[in-house]
């Protein structure tokens, strides 16, 4: 009978493939009764009924300890199955040996066990590269070597290499390390995947236990040898990848693309788990909390996406090699500068100044013939970013993950500087179009003197509302950028520094943009951002300070160019407009400032409630008082000029009287009261 247990063996476990790959080691009522009725090609007169197959199979599991079909009941179940009829000519060991041997072996013969020995001594130099990594996420799944496993199996003996507590991967833990790592669909992440047959199949023919009932887990060499026959199986038809080496490597790095969202995933969902009811989205962890020990995966798979990657670019050409190039730091500067704002001013408009990780990934990720890891790109965001004070990858830190990008993707013009890689990645790659460039909004000499003559008019009332957004200048712009030191005159030295989140304040007033909720027309955040940028005297570095009065008149020019008026428009006439849109809602966004600055702290960001302003309110009603009066004064395309509301008779009073606000009259009554 021993003799026999191998072609046993294989039909059992291969059936389980076929039919239970998510269990492999046990085989189901139904599948027992196809093996036995379908797939051996019995006689009809020696084939027992279903019925018969499904009593035997509750019997052989029901005196199981497992209470499961296991292989040890699938050889009961062939010696009843052989010996069912009595042959007074044989005996019961000879009736068994001819069953086996007519209707087990042929189909045994159909699956024999591949033989990957030459192809893992092939490898050998990826899994030494890749060791320390894979220990890391074999430890996150393993688990606890049963006294079982120890015992009976003499296995997993201690090494000091692998944690004794996670020295054992079952293959629950197995199916999760394939969830994670895209070989499987489970989590739903895998475009391509193998099927459940294919994982089953790499796991029981991997580890080195066989003809028993409970298999135990995988040790970490075993562990290797099914990720290679998965490797060989996933690109089995693949012409261009004639070896093993190239199956691996190509194999590998479609692990690789999908850990920065797995990860993630795993550990989010880590706590859910198969006996809550909810199917832990897929990841079969055998009911243990695999949020646990997270920094293990998260290093682990971190390391194994760069090695790989280093991996594959050690194997190409270098298809986009186009030789040295001149490096011009100052120009170098400019450019990383108009990346910076650009990405940023696109997709993190508020906040522009500090880059988010999106940000910098989407910049590599439109560099198709780039070939860099998204989780390199987030670990050198995160690295750059740490050492910022404020936890933020501002435009320095910018230019040093710029800088370790290319090192990382370029190694050999890395060994010859810094520079050199730097150079091939902007002149090579980011600058190959102006698509990633921000374009500055220039006011032509011709424009700016028009609106300083129209500015002009608008001098006090426009430095009153200047002086009331704006702050104090830091020692940073003072001492740093050297801005700030003499103000023009009508500037409290207090006030005369208007931050980027003062300038929203202002934008949100002056309905243009919708921070109150009024604007009904508005320019959006990244015009905003983008006329402070322009206009401010600062660039290329962490805090661009606040603007300067002069500045805020460029920036007011600037808003206007970018206002959606006739082409034919002057600047004039457009800042004319842009007046007359602002002062059409300061009747009512000037009292909900004034009255009730705490209004939209709770929504966030940096709107006109974002700060308490309610103090020193007389400053901005004068402001706007005057800015009203000067504009009904001197506007061309107010038709109601003379019937407006802060006019008063018929336009014959005196100068003093001439153009005075409701709040001027209001006042005016009462005189005397108090």
């Amino acid at each position: 009978m021993e003799a026999h247990i191998e072609d046993l063996w294989l039909v059992f476990v291969t059936s389980n493939f076929k039919r239970n790959p998510t269990d492999p080691e046990a085989m189901r009522t139904r599948d027992f009764a196809e093996v036995i009725g379908k797939d051996l090609k019995l006689l009809s007169s020696q084939t027992p009924m279903r019925a018969e197959l499904e009593v035997m199979h509750k019997s052989e599991s029901s005196n199981h300890p497992d209470k499961k079909f296991r292989f040890s009941c699938f050889v009961n179940g062939v010696v009843k199955v052989a010996t069912r009829k009595k042959n007074p000519n044989k005996t019961p060991d000879q009736q068994v040996t001819e069953f086996i041997t007519k209707y087990i072996k042929p189909l045994a013969k159909r699956r024999p066990k591949k033989d990957i020995t030459s192809s893992l001594e092939s490898v050998e130099p990826i899994f030494e590269r890749l060791k320390p990594c894979l220990k890391d996420c074999f430890m996150f799944f393993a688990s606890l070597p049963t006294d079982y496993e120890k015992n009976d199996l003499d296995r997993h003996k201690p090494r000091p290499d692998i944690n004794a507590m996670t020295q054992s991967m079952g293959f629950g833990d197995w199916s999760a390390f394939c969830s994670l790592f895209n070989l499987s669909s489970s989590i739903g992440a895998a475009v391509k995947a193998l099927s459940p047959n294919a994982l089953a199949s790499a796991f029981m023919d991997s580890i080195q236990v066989k003809h028993v009932d409970n298999v135990g887990g995988l040790t970490f060499e075993e562990f290797w040898e099914a990720i290679v026959r998965c490797c060989l199986i996933f690109k089995k038809d693949v012409e261009s990848l004639p070896t093993p080496e190239d199956k691996v490597k190509s194999t590998l790095q479609h692990c690789a693309n999908n850990l920065e969202t797995a990860v993630q995933r795993t550990l989010g969902l880590g706590n859910i788990t198969e006996g809550s009811g909810m199917a832990m989205a897929g990841m079969q962890s055998s009911g243990r909390n695999v949020s646990s020990n997270g920094a293990l995966i998260t290093g682990g798979t971190h390391e194994f996406a760069r090695i790989i990657f280093e991996i594959i670019r050690e194997g190409e050409s270098g298809e986009v090699d186009a030789g040295p190039t001149a490096f011009d730091a100052d120009d170098a500067e400019d450019k990383v500068w108009r990346i910076f704002l650009k990405a940023n001013l696109t997709n993190n408009p508020r906040d522009w100044q500090a880059m988010r990780k999106r940000e910098l990934v989407l910049i590599i990720r439109a560099q198709k013939k780039l070939r860099l890891m998204e989780a390199d790109v987030n670990v050198i965001h995160q690295q750059e970013a740490g050492r910022n004070p404020a936890k933020r990858l501002e435009f320095k830190e910018f230019q040093c993950a710029l800088r370790s990008v290319a090192k990382r993707a370029f190694p050999k013009e890395a060994k010859e500087s810094d520079d050199t890689a730097l150079s091939k990645l902007l002149n090579d790659f980011l600058l190959k179009t102006d698509d990633l460039l921000h374009e500055e909004l220039v006011i032509s000499d011709e424009d700016w003197e028009a609106a300083k003559e129209w500015l002009d008019f608008f001098d006090a009332p426009l430095k009153r509302i200047f002086s009331f957004f704006a702050t104090f200048a830091t020692d940073h712009e003072k001492k740093v950028l050297e801005r700030h030191a003499a103000q023009e005159e009508g500037i409290n030295q207090q006030t005369c520094s208007m931050k980027w989140a003062d300038f929203l304040n202002f934008c949100a007033c002056s309905n243009l943009s919708s921070g109150t909720g009024t604007a009904l027309t508005a320019l959006s955040l990244s015009h905003l951002g983008a006329a402070f940028a322009d206009s401010i005297g600062s660039t290329k570095v962490n805090d661009l300070g606040g603007l300067t009065y002069d500045e805020f008149r460029k920036v007011l020019t600037r808003c206007a160019l970018l206002f959606d008026y006739e082409e034919t428009d002057t600047c004039r006439i457009r800042l004319e407009k842009m007046f007359l849109h602002m002062c059409n809602q300061f009747q009512t966004s000037v009292p909900r400032i004034i009255n009730d600055g705490a209004e939209r702290v709770g929504a966030g960001g940096q709107t006109a409630g974002g700060r308490n302003i309610s103090t020193n309110g007389g400053l901005l009603l004068k402001g706007v008082r005057e800015f009203n009066k000067v504009l009904h004064d001197n506007s061309q395309h107010l038709s109601l000029k003379e019937e407006s509301i802060f006019k008063f008779g018929d336009g014959t009073t005196d100068d003093e009287r001439r153009g005075s606000s409701l709040l001027d009259f209001t006042a005016g009554m009462r005189k005397g009261l108090s």
